[in-house]
């Protein structure tokens, strides 16, 4: 046997005691998670804060033991145009409040955190729904009382506003709906074509030679 010929030791030499750790690939993806339920979490507050804001409650008197909306004048009774303006109001601006959360946090979630389209997307769904309930339940906080029970006992023509309601619950739905809607837009944006990944491919392969 020559005598420079190097012989390495056996592997057993290597070993340390104990093997190297795998990095740890879910972490990072549970962060994502993380930031878009938060994000939710205070987007759905800050909506349902600016709904109420921005709403306007009716105004309505009461007659009899009874309150009725719009009723502007009880001698002689009569009623103000447009008596359902205050359901339509509540609806338009937390749809609008409810459709802009779900698209700022899509778009930041489809840009910043798209480490896992999958969980991306089962993240905007859960944290969505959770938004939008946290919405509705900001606006029925912030929402005047109901005038109805109120009105029992009350003197006749006093003025006492609705309270926020909404033309569908399902309305909460519009948070992570728009979300999705964000996220799917920019994934098919950005998404690789056929083409453009071959010619990269052959791009690269001449760069190698």
């Amino acid at each position: 046997m020559p005598d420079n010929l190097i012989v390495p030791p056996p592997p057993s030499l290597y070993a340390t005691g104990h093997r190297s750790a795998r990095p740890d690939l879910s972490r990072p993806v549970l962060v994502q998670v993380a930031f878009i339920v938060v994000a939710f979490i205070v987007g759905g507050l800050a909506a349902g804060l600016a709904a109420a804001t921005l709403w306007t409650p009716p105004t309505g008197m009461v007659l009899e033991d009874k309150w009725y909306r719009g009723l502007i004048s009880i001698d002689p009774p009569a009623i103000g145009q447009n008596i359902d303006q205050g359901v339509f109001a509540a609806t338009a601006w937390f749809s609008v409040c409810a459709i802009v959360l779900g698209l700022l946090v899509g778009i930041a979630a489809a840009v910043w955190l798209n480490r896992s389209e999958l969980v991306t997307l089962g993240a905007l769904m859960v944290g969505g729904a959770i938004g939008g309930g946290l919405m509705l339940l900001v606006t029925s906080l912030l929402s005047p009382e109901d005038p109805n029970p109120l009105a029992k006992g009350a003197a006749d023509g006093t003025v006492l506003p609705d309270s926020f309601q909404l033309a569908s619950p399902w309305l909460v739905l519009l948070v992570p709906g728009s979300a999705m809607l964000a996220l799917m837009v920019i994934f098919l944006m950005w998404a690789p074509h056929p083409r453009e990944d071959h010619e990269l491919d052959g791009q690269q392969a001449a760069t190698e030679r």
